[in-house]
């Protein structure tokens, strides 16, 4: 299928890249079918791009690579619902807020994107009793800065 995106043209888009947001995402529940876009030179981070509204995609990036201690913990329920049989078929995202001095970006890792990339199946939860909040400054090293 062919997509016209905001931020990256047109896309040309195989089912088999498509998951889905079990309650689409938080603002935007209507939407649920989206891809990973990952442009060359933008590594670490990555979009999410609905695949049904092409002006809708999120930054982000795997939370690990900025927080080693972060910790979460999956609720039963959530692995039944995203259909998860083995930690290696998860992966965790925080959505990114770029501010206007791009050394400044913030991530959420109070609300991260668990992804079953094996069924291709999402949902953003929110960490309940949690000492993480939505704006956690992520500090980029001089050579991610000179890469990016």
């Amino acid at each position: 299928m062919h997509i016209s995106t905001l931020f990256f043209g047109e896309l040309d888009v195989q089912q088999s890249e498509v998951f889905t947001f079990t309650q689409g995402v938080p603002g935007f529940e209507s939407l649920t079918q989206f891809i990973l876009v990952q442009p060359e030179g933008s590594a670490p981070f990555s979009y999410i791009q609905s695949i049904q509204n092409g002006d809708l995609s999120f930054l982000v990036v795997d939370p690990f690579l900025f927080f080693k201690e972060y910790d979460i913990l999956l609720p039963d329920n959530l692995q039944e619902e995203l259909k998860i049989d083995k930690p290696e078929d998860v992966l965790v995202w925080s959505v990114v807020t770029v501010n206007s001095d791009f050394t400044k970006c913030t991530m959420n890792l109070l609300a991260p994107i668990i992804w079953n990339v094996k069924e291709k199946l999402a949902k953003q939860i929110i960490l309940h009793d949690s000492e993480y909040n939505v704006k956690h400054e992520i500090v980029l090293s001089e050579a991610a800065q000179v890469e990016g």
